[in-house]
């Protein structure tokens, strides 16, 4: 059972961060934006659907869901405390908005392609 909610947020931070529109997003998986809509106002996803946005985005949608359970977020704790500048990176980026923290991940991100 997945949260509607938590799953079109998810959704909408997923696809924001790795820059893929909507449009192409609905046709991928299979959906229309009423889907979307319905997720926003509370309507569980299907299940085939999760698993359609998981295979579509390359990420898995339980973490989300299921905080305690998240070695992901774990993982990325060990990262920060391993290295200063992993820790600098995260206190620089305190205060962001949502939408400066999305431009700021596809930077990153654009920066591990080598596309800067």
């Amino acid at each position: 059972m997945v949260d509607g909610k938590k799953f079109a947020n998810f959704v909408e931070q997923t696809l924001a961060i790795k820059g893929i529109s909507k449009g192409e997003f609905y046709n991928a998986v299979g959906i229309s934006a009423t889907a979307l809509y319905g997720w926003k106002r509370g309507a569980e996803p299907k299940q085939e659907t999760v698993e359609a946005v998981e295979r579509f985005l390359g990420v898995s949608v339980s973490a989300f869901d299921n905080p305690q359970g998240d070695t992901e977020v774990e993982e990325i704790l060990e990262w920060i405390r391993e290295d200063f500048s992993h820790r600098a990176l995260f206190n620089s980026a305190k205060g962001l908005t949502a939408e400066q923290s999305y431009a700021a991940a596809s930077f990153i991100e654009k920066l591990k392609a080598g596309d800067t």
